[in-house]
């Protein structure tokens, strides 16, 4: 059979589509672990922004599948039923497949309501070995009914099987990078991709769904493995990765020797970009230096807040004093930091707000990747807020990606919290940093920033801002952040 997998199109407004294009990973790592005998190509949607209609139905009609495989996160969910029903409309022959952290936990909600009808399936969890088991069926070689992790439609109805046990991942085959059917990708004009050394999370934090995607468990590849992985990734174009893991540091000694062979194996003239607690940094004075040597650049660092009472709420701990000593290593390393914050706590005041930017600025994190707590389906931080009355947007779920404001706080409104979050954001943030660790890194860009591109939107956003309130900035500001994922409001017809 021939497949066809497509990846959303969807962006966080902190992460422009212009400068970060990412391939998805899921659908690499599925169409890798297909039977060979079928056709397989992937489609990432983030490259067509601007043509997105008729770039799907070109696809289709160049590539004629027989299965369609969609993967989306929660905000993009209704992106994905709108291409679902999109390919429908002109192929209702075509069976089509929806995975990812949304259908996995949402399914029985999805299946049973109108968000269901454009869809034949639903993969529920890790897809690699269900996605195969249902080509299989489709094919005739095998009963639905016995293939875990897989609902399926039948006579108009959906029927769920019992979850597929988690994948032994020394039994996975590598992405399917060859497979892609644009080019594109990238991280700063370089070419960019995804890999992972391991998945899952033993953390408790209640804001997370990642234990119910994979439980509280820790899984990782072998080192070989990662190597060939991190081969094929450069013989495919990509100068910078970004390792996908959920928790890397959470065994820092695997993590300091998974440094050590990245240098071993050569692989150290790529740079990287990871995701890491400031515990895992923070416990070991070595580890910094090892990333620093295996080519690791940029580390988007799980800081969260900076409020001992917030920190309890979300079952991290007091955390600050190794949050500083993380930033101090990693800085002392040369490495870039992306801070992560979360705002919007039940107590949070504006002061509380201006309190974590204030502390970001003085600690001098590189890029702020600031979120507002977003009520995420299935999680425990869900529950509470749900309870207390917090939830201001319960089920449009399009703005689940931690830059709306889909709580309030006791005393905040969302409003107020999605301006606070803009207000202290431009006020300590800037695109142009210019700290000791930004200028080491990115000596040529900084200059050029510095001295061309500085002045030009300083003198640019003072003409356009005269006679303007901050309130006016703030809603035309809004406005264009609405406007970055609206390509499907505005051209993008579903056909009755």
């Amino acid at each position: 059979m021939k497949i066809l997998l497509f990846s959303m199109p969807d962006t966080v407004p902190q992460f422009s589509a212009k400068t970060w294009r990412a391939p998805n990973l899921a659908i690499s790592s599925i169409a890798g672990n297909i039977p060979l005998h079928h056709e397989v190509v992937l489609a990432d949607l983030v490259l067509k922004r601007k043509t997105l209609p008729s770039s799907i139905k070109k696809a289709i009609e160049d590539y004629q599948p027989d299965v369609v495989g969609l993967s989306a996160m929660t905000f993009q969910f209704d992106t994905a039923r709108r291409i679902a029903a999109f390919i429908k409309s002109m192929h209702k022959e075509i069976k089509i497949a929806i995975g990812g952290y949304h259908a996995t936990l949402m399914y029985e909600e999805v299946a049973s309501s109108n968000e269901g009808k454009p869809f034949d399936y639903v993969v529920r969890g890790e897809g690699e070995k269900t996605f195969g088991d249902m080509l299989d069926a489709i094919e005739g070689k095998r009963e639905w009914k016995d293939i875990p992790g897989l609902s399926y439609r039948c006579n108009g109805d959906f029927f769920h099987n019992s979850p597929r046990p988690l994948e032994n991942l020394d039994t996975l085959q590598l992405p399917r990078r060859d497979a892609r059917i644009w080019d594109g990708y990238l991280f700063s004009g370089k070419g960019l991709d995804m890999v992972e050394t391991s998945r899952g999370c033993t953390m408790t934090c209640n804001f997370c769904s990642m234990n119910r995607m994979y439980g509280r468990t820790f899984r990782t590849y072998r080192f070989e493995r990662i190597m060939l992985d991190l081969t094929n990734a450069k013989k495919n174009g990509a100068r910078y990765i970004a390792f996908a893991d959920d928790n890397i540091t959470l065994n820092v000694k695997r993590f300091e020797s998974l440094c050590d062979a990245i240098v071993e194996a050569g692989h150290n003239d790529l740079r990287y970009i990871v995701q890491a607690s400031t515990t895992g940094i923070a416990s070991s004075p070595t580890l910094a230096q090892k990333m620093a040597r295996a080519g690791i650049q940029i580390v988007f660092l799980g800081i969260e807040n900076v409020s001992e009472r917030n920190l309890k709420l979300m079952n991290k701990g007091n955390m600050l004093e190794k949050t500083k000593r993380a930033i101090e290593y990693l800085h002392n390393n040369n490495i870039l930091i992306v801070g992560g914050m979360i705002l919007g706590h039940a107590e949070d005041k504006e002061e509380d707000i201006a309190q974590n930017f204030e502390f970001f600025d003085k600690a001098n994190i590189d890029f702020y990747g600031e979120q507002i707590i977003t009520p995420y389906p299935k999680t425990g931080m869900r529950d509470i807020l749900i309870k207390e009355g917090l939830v201001t947007n319960t089920d449009d779920y399009s703005k689940y990606n931690g830059f709306w404001a889909n709580v309030k706080t006791k005393y905040l409104s969302s409003e107020d919290l999605q301006f606070l979050r803009w207000k202290y954001k431009r006020k300590y943030s800037t695109f142009f940093k210019t700290t000791p660790v930004f200028k080491a890194n990115f000596v040529m860009v900084n200059l050029l920033r510095v001295f061309i591109l500085r002045p030009y939107y300083r003198t640019k956003n003072f003409i356009t801002s005269i006679g303007k309130t901050e309130r006016n900035i703030f809603e035309r500001d809004m406005k264009r952040f609405v406007e970055m994922n609206n390509f499907l409001g505005r051209d993008f017809k579903e056909k009755k």
